[in-house]
């Protein structure tokens, strides 16, 4: 209900629900629906303990098909005047026409349950009254009471709908007695496995009763994603002889994780975690559980399938604590450089893994690939602790910059610090491996001549100098010999213009030093392009002027 009230109709209107209480009377052999003491629930406690079945045939089942029980439902148009429908209920079913209700009907006449025949004949002439209150408002719930119980706490029912569901997933192999999956449920278990038709199935996999009802409990339980990054989702399955039952079912628990999370943001603990790891160590784990961790493709449609793209095991909790401490002690030292450059910046700066790729791989696209990818290659390196060197980095950074500076977007002056985080929280020192390089010198002289046409700069002699050449760097330093024409083109401006200062004199005969004797490395355009930037946006606006 709470993300539903964060939608908006046509008119702009945020969605609101109406709880309805409807009590249904026990005649022995009937149920009736009494709908002369519908009431309004307001206590917002009794409205969340409150659930309605979502039930399907199948995995890949796509109806929204009503067996029993409560029901929620919101129908509105969007601001492009399009129906839209959330819930367990339908009342406009999108090919035949046919309502929720009306969709379990042929799978209903299987079920041997009297508590379930009772409620859908009473349901089944009642069927038009229910559904006008559920059209009657925007958002609707319909709580049935039975006797001041709701529907999933009468005796036998929740297991006689188990058996249902797993009824409709299998079938008995004639060779061993026993079940094997017909239908799509997880991955490779059978139902839809290449190569296992019916006279193979029993090859794959065997399962007894109540092996498959737990199976759908637990595939619903851990497929679900952790953390999940546009359309990879990280799921993490905690293991040891250490771990307890309890420790298991707090860890899969959502809603007690989510108050966890809001006491640990209350006492300041939260902020200096990274969300990447935020799950796998604020738990009541041992530091000796392990994980295995699943990077998985997130289906589009809640009929999609879960697909694995990457998996690493046994990665154990201690270790991942010790990286993450490397981590926050990185952010911390960043955040003091970062604070000392711009003391008067009201922004804080919080550094995240997510965010610092996001900002240097990210692009104007909803799906984001590049970025994605990416994270996919490094991420699981990061959690094994073996992220050694990250070669995409530094070419990202300075093409982001480029970009930003034709464009207008982050500046320099801030976006490094986003590069540096992530090139430090790396296991080699590849910050020093650039910055010692003669590439990186000779950019940072160029830098230091080229600033007396930046933009910040309000006696700029050429104003379109930054868009034009800054803006497209990497291309006019390709190679050793284009730098040298650059710095010739820089310093024949220079010289029109009267800004042969002593620095700038300096970084030239410096420059042409280096030219001559670069010799023992090969010249790298894009370490060129970090000394370039950094001294062209360094901080030397305040002591020019002094």
């Amino acid at each position: 209900m709470e993300a539903l009230a964060k939608k908006k109709d046509k008119d702009g209107n945020s969605i609101e629900t109406v709880f309805y209480e409807l009590p249904v009377i026990e005649l022995g052999d009937s149920f009736e629906f009494n709908f002369n003491k519908t009431s309004i629930i307001k206590d917002e406690d009794k409205q969340k303990q409150l659930h309605y079945l979502n039930f399907k045939t199948s995995k890949k089942d796509a109806e929204k098909r009503y067996l029993l029980g409560d029901i929620c439902y919101s129908h509105f148009r969007d601001n492009k005047n399009s129906l839209q429908e959330f819930g367990n209920y339908r009342l406009f079913g999108k090919w035949e026409r046919k309502s929720s209700f009306q969709g379990s009907e042929e799978v209903s006449k299987s079920i041997e349950n009297l508590f379930i025949q009772k409620f859908r004949n009473e349901f089944r002439d009642n069927k038009s009254r229910i559904e006008e209150i559920l059209k009657s408002k925007p958002s609707v719930v319909i709580h049935f009471n039975f006797n001041n119980k709701s529907w999933f706490e009468l005796d036998g029912l929740i297991e006689s709908i188990d058996k249902i569901l797993s009824s409709n997933l299998v079938i008995q192999d004639k060779k061993t007695g026993k079940l094997v999956l017909d239908k799509y449920l997880y991955k490779t278990l059978g139902g839809v496995t290449p190569g296992f038709g019916d006279e193979n199935k029993y090859k794959n996999k065997l399962f007894t009763t109540d092996e498959i009802v737990s199976l759908i409990y637990a595939t619903q339980v851990y497929q679900e994603p952790r953390i999940r990054i546009n359309n990879v989702g990280i799921i993490a399955l905690p293991h040891s002889k250490k771990i307890t039952s309890q420790e298991i079912v707090q860890f899969f628990n959502k809603e007690k994780n989510t108050i966890k999370e809001e006491v640990a943001k209350e006492e300041k603990i939260s902020t200096e975690t990274d969300d990447l790891f935020r799950e796998f160590i604020q738990n009541d784990f041992n530091d000796a559980v392990k994980f295995d961790i699943i990077f998985s493709s997130i289906p589009k449609s809640p009929a999609g399938v879960y697909s694995d793209l990457v998996e690493i095991s046994n990665i154990e909790k201690s270790l991942l604590k010790q990286v993450h401490e490397k981590i926050k002690n990185v952010k911390v030292q960043l955040q003091e450089q970062a604070h000392k450059e711009f003391p008067n910046s009201k922004a804080p700066y919080n550094f995240s893994i997510k965010n610092s790729f996001l900002k240097i791989l990210g692009d104007l696209t909803s799906d984001k690939k590049k970025y994605q990818f990416h994270l996919l290659k490094v991420l699981p390196q990061i959690y094994s602790d073996t992220y050694y060197q990250d070669p995409l980095l530094l070419p990202a950074l300075i093409g982001k910059v480029e970009h930003n500076i034709r464009n207008g977007g982050q500046s320099f002056s801030t976006l490094k610090y986003d590069f540096y985080f992530l090139i430090n929280i790396q296991k080699n020192d590849n910050l020093m491996k650039i910055t010692s390089t003669k590439s990186y010198a000779l950019g940072q002289n160029l830098g230091i001549m080229a600033r007396q046409f930046a933009a910040w700069r309000d006696d700029c002699p050429i104003k379109s100098f930054e868009k034009s050449y800054v803006g497209n760097l990497s291309r006019r330093i390709t190679t050793l010999e284009e730098l040298v024409k650059f710095a010739g083109f820089i310093n024949e401006k220079l010289t029109i213009h009267e800004r042969l200062f002593p620095d700038v004199k300096k970084a030239y005969l410096e420059l042409v030093e280096l030219i001559r004797d670069f010799e023992g490395e090969k010249y790298s355009k894009h370490n060129c392009a970090l000394g370039f930037f950094e001294s062209y946006y360094g901080n030397f606006q305040k002591q020019e002027n002094k």
